[in-house]
């Protein structure tokens, strides 16, 4: 499976020659991973049940890190070859308004390991 090569930051498509690059394999996985954990629930119009819960459990008051944990480690997993999800560190900064994921999991591919910071606010 391919998938369009996305820059890290930007999230804009990669360009190299005018042509855009395709991804696979590992790199393919962790790209989609990331995808998942940056939608909101449904915000996608043509499957408003796919994505993050983030209104209802996340960006609440007084939010519930154990089922905010669960609830990562399942948006996870919902990605095409991840087969288990090892480690999932969350960390909230109230401060800059964002949260860390630090995960491994492992994929058809192998393990891959990535730390997503998720978060609009003061960077």
């Amino acid at each position: 499976m391919l998938d369009l090569a996305l820059n890290a930051k930007s999230h804009d498509i990669v360009l190299r020659d005018g042509d855009m690059l395709l991804i696979d394999n590992a790199e393919r996985v962790a790209q989609q991973i990331k995808i998942q954990l940056l939608t909101f629930y449904g915000e996608w119009y043509l499957d408003t049940t796919w994505g993050v819960p983030y209104m209802e459990y996340i960006l609440v008051k007084n939010p519930n890190f154990t089922i905010i944990r669960q609830i990562f480690r399942e948006q996870i997993l919902s990605v095409d070859d991840v087969e288990s999800v090892e480690s999932l560190d969350v960390e909230y900064d109230a401060q800059t308004r964002t949260m860390t994921l630090v995960y491994s999991a492992t994929t058809s591919y192998g393990l891959i390991t990535r730390k997503e910071v998720l978060g609009y606010g003061i960077r």
